[in-house]
């Protein structure tokens, strides 16, 4: 040693089990990391990845979709209490490069960032979540109300009844929610409130009807005859419905998604918000 080299002695600082929790339970296997321990804290985290996106395949079902919620909810506790249960053990403690405060921003920034990816990865492949403003779906759906909806391939197939999200450029790209009435190469009608397809009545026991009288268009409308890739769609709320009435037949590719679930029930002061919890959407 020359007289110009001055020895160093390691630092020790004790790791804080409140503090090393805390991390991992707002970003998985920071907590880890603070601990010293940045392989574990790295697994933590892919291993978290690799569930989530596992568990996106089984959220078509609610109950399906709260268990898996449930099970990322427990993994995340999990990974609190292991860094919570390693920092206790850790009373001399000694300092280790990956024990920087921007080593810590960095793995938080990791976690938002991957968080972010996640989010548009569900809804540009998987599903999208939606929340109603208007009363054209009445009473399948409430104002207010959040509904999940399965994000739609160019190649799947659509039934009479089904529910689903579209746009159209002449309305800016808003996103509406409707009821698939008539298929592809059918004639469809309105003759006082009545659908008719193929000029037979359409059994709807979902339409609903708020208003007396009838207006012209609204209520009688047609025939037109739907082409190759064309739908008509209808809200419930047959009376309060900007629809293919007034927007004619819309073309399979402006068709995104198709609505699930009731996720959570916007009337919370409703008798029936528990009943109405997880519901199909029908």
């Amino acid at each position: 040693m020359t007289e110009t080299e001055i020895p160093t002695t390691p630092v020790e600082k004790p790791r804080n089990p409140w503090l090393a929790m805390t991390l991992s339970l707002v970003a998985v296997g920071v907590g880890q990391v603070y601990n010293g321990q940045w392989r574990k804290g790295v697994g933590f985290f892919l291993a978290e990845i690799v569930l989530a996106l596992f568990m996106i395949l089984f959220w078509a079902d609610f109950a399906a979709m709260l268990l898996c919620v449930s099970i990322l909810f427990g993994y995340n506790l999990f990974a609190g209490g292991e860094a919570f249960a390693s920092a206790r053990k850790l009373t001399a403690y000694t300092l280790k490069p990956s024990n920087r405060w921007w080593i810590y921003l960095l793995c938080l920034a990791v976690s938002l960032g991957s968080g972010v990816v996640f989010e548009r990865i569900i809804k540009g492949w998987f599903f999208m979540a939606y929340q109603v403003p208007s009363v054209s779906m009445l009473p399948t759906i409430r104002v207010g109300d959040h509904f999940m909806v399965e994000v739609l391939e160019p190649d799947d197939k659509l039934a009479r009844g089904d529910i689903v999200i579209f746009s159209l450029p002449e309305t800016d790209g808003r996103d509406f929610v409707k009821r698939v009435v008539g298929l592809p190469g059918e004639t469809v009608e309105i003759r006082q409130r009545k659908v008719l397809v193929d000029g037979a009545p359409l059994e709807e026991p979902y339409a609903h009807h708020a208003r007396a009288g009838f207006l012209p268009r609204r209520d009688t409308f047609g025939p037109i005859i739907l082409g190759a890739d064309e739908y008509f769609l209808m809200g419930d709320n047959r009376e309060d419905s900007y629809d293919s009435r007034w927007l004619g037949p819309v073309k399979r590719k402006r068709i995104t998604g198709r609505a699930g679930y009731i996720y959570f029930p916007g009337d919370l002061d409703a008798p029936d918000w528990a009943d109405r919890l997880g519901t199909p959407l029908r």
